[in-house]
Formats: structure tokens, sequence, C-alpha cells
């Protein structure tokens, strides 16, 4: 990296993992949860961002009741700066509670926002990659987004069309293409996007961002007024005190649900895209264990013990027993100590009408 940059880093940290049932609970959600043997998502988010973003300039944003179990995971990030949404509300009061108070605390330095479930490697050129948009949002009043080139015609995903190119120089002399951007497109058909893949002029949209507090409360409150004045109160009070406890209850009572991508970069003229050039998995539901679990020679991805007879293109969790597999594809197996998931690859998308049934029954044990 060319330069040093005093850049923080929000960490959004409150979703529930409903796709990954019966393994995410509403107590432990995916972001708590260790996938690859390496340690959970969330603790993999905040390591891959050292040395770039040490932890006090690291924020989570979580929902109230999962705050102490995302500290537990957390131990360096300042506990001050784990705040606990007291309602959820999507993504744009997340993020405009952070700018008011990063842009309070240390001025207008630009900060990155990006999920707490994503895996990402290597960590070097991830790093590498932030540094240049940090460096370009803290140069530029631009909202700056990573778009990941796709290498599938994937339905489910957003994707990001690239405009011109930008010549706009960068203080620290990095030299990257970074585009306006044309247009979002939300989860589109399979013709669509085998049309985007084979066009070569859209990207994957990551969920990750860069931008300085001021850039983004601009547009805030240009597009989302209402919320951006509730929520301005949290910066009076001091953080973890109960004063402001109450200010974040009135403010996040106030606050309209709408993601940032809706409320703000959608109808923005000042939005960038960087295509990026890591791995990137969103980690989305369980077919995304393909890719990071071991498979034996007939594609059953595994963890714990399997045995597989005529069975192939299956995805296994059951650590402490051994799944016995015969004559079946594509299916999902998961096993917990008080529920079992089976499931088609193709329907892992309808895991959460599961969630929705036992909410229905009053099962609250197994949600």
């Amino acid at each position: 990296m060319s330069s040093e940059i005093q850049a923080h880093a929000v960490i959004l940290a409150g979703g529930r993992g409903t796709r990954f049932w019966p393994l995410s609970r509403a107590a432990h959600p995916k972001q708590l949860l260790d996938l690859t043997g390496q340690g959970s998502l969330l603790a993999l988010t905040l390591e891959r961002l050292e040395p770039l973003i040490p932890p006090e300039r690291q924020w989570i944003l979580t929902s109230a009741d999962l705050a102490d179990a995302v500290a537990e995971q957390a131990p360096r990030v300042p506990r001050a700066q784990i705040i606990g949404e007291p309602v959820g509300r999507n993504t744009a009061p997340a993020v405009a509670l952070a700018a008011l108070l990063i842009g309070e605390r240390a001025g207008d330095p630009p900060f990155v926002v990006l999920p707490s479930d994503h895996l990402i490697s290597p960590a070097e050129a991830f790093r590498d990659t932030l540094h240049f948009a940090l460096s370009f949002a803290a140069d530029h009043s631009r909202l700056v987004t990573l778009g990941v080139r796709p290498t599938r015609p994937e339905t489910g995903y957003g994707y990001i069309e690239l405009g011109a190119r930008l010549e706009e120089p960068l203080s620290t002399g990095d030299e990257r293409e970074i585009f306006e951007v044309k247009r979002f497109t939300e989860k589109p058909d399979r013709p669509t996007a085998e049309t985007y893949l084979e066009g070569g002029r859209h990207l994957w949209n990551a969920g990750i961002f860069a931008w300085r507090p001021s850039v983004v409360l601009d547009g805030l409150r240009r597009y989302l007024p209402r919320t951006v004045e509730a929520l301005a109160p949290c910066t009076r009070s001091e953080l973890g005190t109960e004063a402001f406890a109450d200010a974040l209850e009135k403010g996040y009572t106030g606050s309209e649900p709408i993601s940032v991508d809706y409320a703000l970069l959608e109808k923005a003229d000042n939005v960038a895209v960087l295509p990026v050039d890591f791995q990137w998995n969103d980690v989305g539901s369980w077919p995304a264990m393909r890719d990071l679990w071991p498979k034996d020679a007939a594609g059953n991805a595994h963890r714990g013990e399997i045995l597989a007879v005529d069975s192939s293109g299956c995805i296994v969790h059951g650590r402490d027993r051994l799944t016995a597999l015969v004559g079946v594809e594509n299916l999902i197996v998961v096993q917990t100590e008080d529920a079992t998931l089976v499931c088609d690859v193709e329907r892992a998308q309808e895991v959460r009408e599961v969630l929705e049934e036992l909410h229905r029954r009053k099962r609250s044990d197994l949600l």
C-alpha cells in the first residue's frame, strides 16, 4: 500500500441468516457461525481489515439482543463502538448513524461499510482494493461501491452496469480503473443475467461501500431527511451511556426502514464503482458451501463424515455423526441437536419458509 489512511470501518452484523437454518438461530445467527473451521464469519471480517483499519477504528452495528454475543467475538473492538440497534430498520439508518458518529468524533475521514458474513480472499488483495477505494473517497465527493466480475449468470445478486471510466486522479498516485455507475439492477431473470455475463459491462454488487461522512450525509439528507434528522441527537450523548441508548431508541423509531441501495445509491448521480480482483463469496445460502467444504469424488460437499452410495451433488452438515446417502442427488442435509433439514439444492432460498411456519406454530425453541 502506498500510504497510510486514517479510515474507519462499519460492519453491519444485524442479519439473522434465515437461509442457514437450522444451524443459524436467532440467538446465534450466520455471522457468528464458524462455517470454514477458521473462525466465525464476523471474526474473519474483522481480521481481514487489519492492519489497514485497526480495531479502535472499527464499528459494529448489530441488533440489541445480539450485542453481547457480538462483543464476545470482537474483544478488541471498543465495546462502546458495538452498537445494538433497538429495532431493525435495514441498512440506510445504520449507515446514517455511523456517518453521524464518525463525523462527530473524527472529522470527515473515509469509511468503509461492509457486511459481517461474507468470505473474501486473499486478504491482502482485499486490503489493497479497499485502500484504493478509501483513498478515492477521501479525494473526491463520490459514493464508491465495489463490484465483482460475474462468473456465472447468477439471478440472486444485484448487478451494477458500468458507465464511463473516471479520469479523476488520486493524490496517492494509485492507478486502477474506476467507473461511473450507469444503472443498478436487482436480481434479474436468468436470460437477463446471461446477457449481462456475455456483455462484460455488468458487475455483481458486493454490498461494500466507501465514502466520507459529509458525502453520504449530503445524499441522505436529500433523499432520506427524516431519518438523518431523527438520528442526529445520538451525536450529543456519549457512546455507551443511558442517554445515548435513549436517543438511539427515539432515533430508530423515527427512521424509515429502507436499504442504503434503494434510499441513496440508486438515486444519486455521484456513484462510482470499482471492479475488484479478489475472490468473493456472499455465503448467501447452503449451496455456497460447495465452494467452502471438501468434496468427495461424486461432488458431495460435506462437513462431518458421510457415506455416499450412488449419490452426487449433495451438501451435508452432520459433524458429530455419520450421514449416509443412498441414490440421491442435489440434496441439502443439515443436522443439529434438535432439528434436521432435508431440501432440494434448487429450493435452498425457500428454507426461510420453514421459519415462517415455525413462527405460526409458535415453536420459538427452534427459531
